[in-house]
């Protein structure tokens, strides 16, 4: 296997781990609607995990 081919691979699987990442994230923003509280501790977990995320993460947390 080529050095290529390893740096392809390795590339693949962080981007696949940042998808997995991305969609848990959206899926607990979106889920996150029983509670204030569950609302609180959505926002600070992607607030935590990802800073480009934080504002869209308030804009959805205010529509609620």
């Amino acid at each position: 296997m080529s050095d290529h081919e390893k740096k392809l691979m390795r590339l693949k699987a962080e981007q696949r781990a940042k998808s997995i990442k991305d969609e848990q994230l959206r899926t607990l923003i979106d889920n996150s609607v029983s509670s204030i509280e569950d609302r609180i501790a959505a926002f600070k977990t992607v607030m935590q995990a990802d800073q480009t995320r934080l504002s869209s993460a308030i804009t959805k947390m205010m529509k609620k």
